[in-house]
Formats: structure tokens, C-alpha cells, sequence
């Protein structure tokens, strides 16, 4: 197995590898700041984000997202520090525990078969879309036979501050001309940081 090697400020190394999960929590405004609201992330953390490392054969490291518009392959440098953003994303990484690790070859295949899929504005499962988690959520599952690895859980809009949808989740839901999934099944970033499947291990 190839891995990325981070030196670190007090010089000790970290070590990516394949199947690793990178949660991001955005500094950006809009759909992101309402997705912070409304979940909960491991350690105080708001994820709004996350991605799966793929390491090819020459040793190149790059991460499987679903992000717009598609199912994307993304150079780990492009993940980490994007391009042209106001401040780049705050990034952790989950490593699945042992006993799910031999999954991680399948898991990675299902994924690249994947690239280029619609991008899921709705958060439908099963709608032949992906949203960030549901990816991470939907290869997982199929590597292990249909079986899920991560639990679903069901989706709120609401603020916990109101009880109410925020004008932000109201305008988005309005632009696809679709009613806000208030109460289905789904899984985000933040659920998926606190799940005992993986281990949290890094930060940058």
C-alpha cells in the first residue's frame, strides 16, 4: 500500500491511506452554514463535507467526492487547499476501524465506478444522485453486500434554535421545485464523524 506522508509541526508523521475519510467544515456561507445548523459533528466540529482517499499505482493521491456538479476524482492538494475560496475548509480524518478494512478495495472500485454521477441538491437516496455522505454511505453498503456499514438517520431542516426551517433550506428546496425532505432517511457529514465505524486520527 502507497501512502501521502504530512510532516507535522512537532515533526512526527502522518500517514494517509486508502479508504481514509476527510470531513471538511466549510467557512462559506449559504446552503453550508444552514447544513452547520442543523447536524452535529464530532468534537464541536460542523462538517458540511466529506470524501473518500483513493491511492492509484503510481502512488498519486486523490479523494472521491460527490460535489457539483458530479461524482469527482479530486487531487488531495485540491481537496484540502481549494482553489480560489475565501479561507480553506477545516479538514479531519476518519480511518474505519479494523474490522471493516478489508472492505476498502471494493469499497474503492464501487467508487471510481461512480465518477461522474449527478450531484444530489435534494438529498434523495436511491434517486441514481449522490450527496457527500450518501456516496461514502452507498459504496460502503455495497462492498459489504448490500449490507450498511454506516446507520441512516432521519434528516431535519429545522433549526434547534426555532423549530423552524431557516429562509436558506426554504429558498434551496424552492429552486429545485421540490418539498423539503423533512423526515426521511439520509446521513450527513457530521452523523457519519460520530459513528462507531471509524476512528478519528488527524487534522490538519
Amino acid at each position: 500500500m502507497v501512502f501521502l506522508w504530512f510532516a507535522t509541526p512537532d515533526s512526527s508523521v502522518f500517514e494517509l491511506q486508502n479508504g481514509d475519510l476527510i470531513f471538511q467544515e466549510s467557512c462559506s456561507d449559504g446552503v453550508g452554514n444552514a447544513i452547520k445548523e442543523v447536524t452535529s459533528s464530532i468534537d464541536n466540529y460542523h462538517f458540511t463535507h466529506v470524501g473518500m482517499v483513493y491511492i492509484d499505482d503510481n502512488g498519486c493521491i486523490f479523494v472521491i467526492e460527490a460535489t457539483h456538479p458530479q461524482v469527482s476524482l479530486t487531487p488531495i492538494a485540491d481537496y484540502l487547499y481549494p482553489k480560489g475560496k475565501a479561507c480553506y475548509p477545516r479538514s479531519v480524518v476518519g480511518r474505519l476501524k479494523e474490522k471493516y478494512r478489508c472492505y476498502i478495495p471494493q469499497v474503492i472500485k464501487e467508487g471510481l465506478m461512480l465518477i461522474g454521477k449527478e450531484y444530489d441538491d435534494g438529498y434523495i437516496l436511491e434517486n441514481d444522485k449522490y450527496y457527500c455522505s450518501e456516496l461514502v454511505y452507498d459504496i460502503l453498503m455495497k462492498a459489504n453486500n448490500g449490507n450498511p456499514i454506516f446507520e441512516l438517520n432521519v434528516m431535519t431542516f429545522k433549526s434547534p434554535a426555532t423549530g423552524q426551517f431557516s429562509q436558506e433550506w426554504i429558498d434551496h428546496f424552492k429552486r429545485l421545485d421540490m418539498e423539503i425532505p423533512e423526515g426521511k432517511l439520509g446521513i450527513n457529514p457530521g452523523a457519519m464523524s460520530q459513528s462507531q465505524v471509524i476512528d478519528i486520527i488527524y487534522q490538519y
